[in-house]
């Protein structure tokens, strides 16, 4: 080859290279650099000036509408060792933020709450937004903290907190919980993708903003993506709606059900009422990835850790009603139930309050109420789980050679607290759909046939009439 052909051919995979290199963007990478504002640790010092001007555009009506208004922010943080941080001063928007019990005058000089909007190149270490909880209706101060802190321990995307003491116009409004604004910067660190994030509000029929059947309706507020096409959020809606066999099946594709039942049940065990699951259908988020696959995300827990109910029969929160009526999704919020509670004393939430109080004591009204409801709620599951069948127990799973496709899966019978009627065996390859078959009350063993090779998760679970237990899992692999 001559060193012509050689140049040229040198030449033309630089071009390949660098024509690839713009064909195919790098996926979203998440910049983390207000990452030390978020801890419960840090309270940072926030100083508003609202002029006048801007003062008299907020109402002291909470019903009324909230438009940005102009004001100048500047914030600072001097931890005990390093260097101290300081932004600003710089010309910012914000708006007052805060409904039902929480709404605050702002013009009277009351503990509003707040949102912050930063223009480009006035962002404190890129952040596009502050929200500012007054926390008014958390005396404790810690419940947000906390309960965050145990939806992230699950996995459920969730946002992290830290406090900032206000001053506004010269005058000192307290302690406001700093919380990360679930947006584009704070969305990839849990998405590669994000399509749409909604906001669902007050979906009750005695409260509603809006039909919850509606995907364009006043019950959802468009946080990220278009705001005009919602398809994807309506056929979310219209497939949790049809309550006909195999709804799992038909909501899998388009919905993280693992991750939803979690978030579920985690709003029962922290106590937050106020929550998706609960009477009032609010305070939670919808995100849709890029391929329109919906998860779920809590917001305004600042009531938690007070009550919340398993299921409290509420006929608008569409995507839950959906799942515990079908067989293997309902199971799924019991395993879901079941695995926090192995979770719940070794979070030590009680210590966890103590630390995160410290940090508030001038302002809180302390955390022993939060501490006596930690504490109960293991045993009040306990006590519900008892209401339920047993869990089988030495489950075991084994293939052969000489019969490929094949899961034998054998199990022992439980004690009879409660009367079986029968037992649900459960598999899927990867980490894809549930398929669902039962046994009579009488088996211990059943064999799977059709399968193809690959790794599997087999799960079997015992049921009396309509009541599951938990599950018990296996991972075989298929040759």
């Amino acid at each position: 080859m001559t060193p012509r052909r050689v140049r040229v051919r040198a030449l033309f995979a630089t071009l390949v290279a660098i024509a690839l290199t713009f064909a195919a963007p790098a996926p979203t990478r998440a910049v983390d650099d207000a990452k030390w504002m978020f801890d419960p640790s840090v309270m940072v010092q926030v100083n508003l000036t609202i002029p006048d001007s801007s003062m008299e555009q907020i109402s002291c009506d909470m019903g009324a509408e909230r438009p940005y208004v102009p004001a100048t922010f500047s914030m600072t943080y001097t931890p005990r060792r390093g260097a101290a941080k300081s932004f600003g001063p710089w010309a910012i928007t914000l708006k007052v933020k805060g409904q039902y019990g929480s709404f605050r005058c702002l013009p009277s000089g009351d503990k509003a709450g707040l949102k912050l909007k930063f223009p480009s190149g006035s962002r404190p270490d890129g952040l596009k937004k502050l929200t500012l909880n007054n926390m008014v209706q958390d005396e404790s101060m810690v419940s947000e903290v906390l309960s965050y802190e145990a939806f992230r321990a699950l996995g459920v995307a969730a946002p992290r907190t830290g406090y900032a003491q206000v001053t506004i116009n010269g005058t000192y409004r307290g302690i406001f919980l700093n919380v990360e604004t679930m947006d584009s910067v704070a969305l990839p660190r849990w998405f590669p993708t994000t399509q749409h994030l909604y906001e669902g509000s007050y979906g009750a029929a005695w409260i509603s903003w809006g039909d919850v059947a509606d995907a364009t309706s006043g019950h959802y507020e468009v946080d990220e993506g278009d705001e005009d096409d919602r398809t994807d959020l309506q056929n979310l809606l219209d497939t949790a709606r049809d309550g006909s066999d195999g709804w799992y099946a038909r909501m899998h594709p388009i919905a993280d059900l693992d991750q939803m039942t979690k978030m579920w049940a985690a709003e029962w065990f922290l106590g937050h009422w106020d929550g998706y699951s609960q009477f009032v259908i609010n305070n939670y988020y919808l995100h849709a990835d890029g391929s329109g696959r919906f998860t779920m995300m809590p917001w305004g827990t600042d009531q938690a850790f007070q009550s919340a109910n398993r299921y409290d029969g509420a006929s608008e929160h569409y995507i839950f009603n959906g799942c515990v009526a079908d067989p293997i999704c309902g199971g799924m919020y019991v395993d879901a139930l079941s695995f926090i509670e192995s979770k719940w004393n070794g979070w030590r939430l009680d210590r966890r309050a103590d630390t995160v109080y410290r940090v508030v004591a001038a302002e809180s009204s302390g955390v022993a109420l939060t501490k006596e409801f930690i504490a109960a709620r293991d045993d009040e599951h306990r006590a519900w789980i008892a209401t339920l069948p047993r869990i089988p127990s030495s489950l075991s799973t084994s293939t052969s050679r000489s019969r490929p496709g094949e899961i034998r899966v054998s199990w022992r019978r439980p004690s009879l607290a409660v009367p079986i009627t029968g037992y649900a065996v459960e598999y899927r390859a990867g980490s894809g759909a549930w398929t669902r078959t039962t046994a009579a009350a009488s088996s211990t063993s059943l064999t799977l046939t059709g399968l193809s090779a690959g790794s599997y998760t087999v799960r079997v679970r015992s049921l009396s009439d309509s009541l599951q237990s938990p599950s018990v899992s296996r991972s075989v692999t298929v040759r």
